[in-house]
């Protein structure tokens, strides 16, 4: 194929890209205004979550035993490879769940209406009281029987591996008493690499491990340890730089 053709096949799928995501999150930003409960509005992030990722020809496959709708509070911490990373989240599991985000996306109307109805968690990571503010709710929520999605990197970029781990999903595990489980994004630098600015059609594996306890003794600090190497070693092996 000349350079011009392809030229024309990549700004062609730009604009269709483009109009698939507002279409998709106009729609849910629609609809979500007529539903009460998080749970019916994460169920509809969920579908639109779908639509989008197929429409788009980004494909997904499940490795392992994802967490069953009913089986109880539980930390979900995976690594952090793209703006791709909730919406598959949301797509490849059926627990409800609320997720941590960037205090910054309430400044967008669609996204904020998305994040409060489905009482997913901003924080704003250059406050203290904040942080400290989303502990609390976190531990709040997982106490309540609701599961929590955290990027324990903290944020992404395109062009690194796996970076080290913050304690703070592990602290909300342990404090409230729930396993962590981890989970890999494989595949997505595939579809969504660093010198692009859109994803592109391709294959996502999502490997998900087997729920993780903090050991029943030592102190508070050393189970939040514990709990993170796990994390993190399980994430390493299967992520191969997402």
């Amino acid at each position: 194929m000349s350079a011009p053709l392809r030229r024309l096949g990549r700004a062609a799928y730009l604009a269709y890209g483009t109009s698939v995501i507002a279409a998709v999150m106009l729609a849910l930003w629609l609809v979500t205004g007529f539903v009460r409960s998080a749970r019916r509005a994460v169920a509809l992030q969920r579908v639109a979550s779908r639509l989008m990722l197929a429409a788009l020809g980004c494909r997904f496959t499940v490795r392992g035993a994802p967490p069953p709708p009913d089986g109880g509070a539980r930390v979900l911490v995976a690594n952090h490879t793209s703006y791709l990373d909730i919406p598959l989240m949301l797509a490849a599991f059926d627990c409800d769940f609320a997720f941590v985000t960037k205090h910054e996306l309430l400044e967008w109307p669609v996204i904020a209406r998305i994040t409060r109805k489905g009482a997913h968690i901003p924080v704003d990571r250059d406050r203290a009281s904040s942080r400290a503010a989303v502990v609390a709710r976190i531990v709040k929520t997982l106490r309540a029987g609701r599961s929590v999605v955290l990027f324990p990197e903290g944020t992404f970029s395109f062009d690194h591996g796996l970076r080290p781990f913050h304690a703070g999903a592990f602290k909300c595990a342990v404090a409230a008493g729930v396993p962590v489980v981890p989970v890999a994004l494989e595949g997505v630098a595939g579809v969504w690499s660093q010198h692009a600015r859109f994803p592109r059609a391709g294959r996502v594996e999502i490997w998900v491990g087997d729920p993780v306890d903090a050991p029943a003794q030592g102190d508070e600090e050393a189970r939040v340890e514990a709990l993170r190497s796990e994390a993190h070693k399980f994430i390493e092996a299967h992520a191969r730089r997402g």
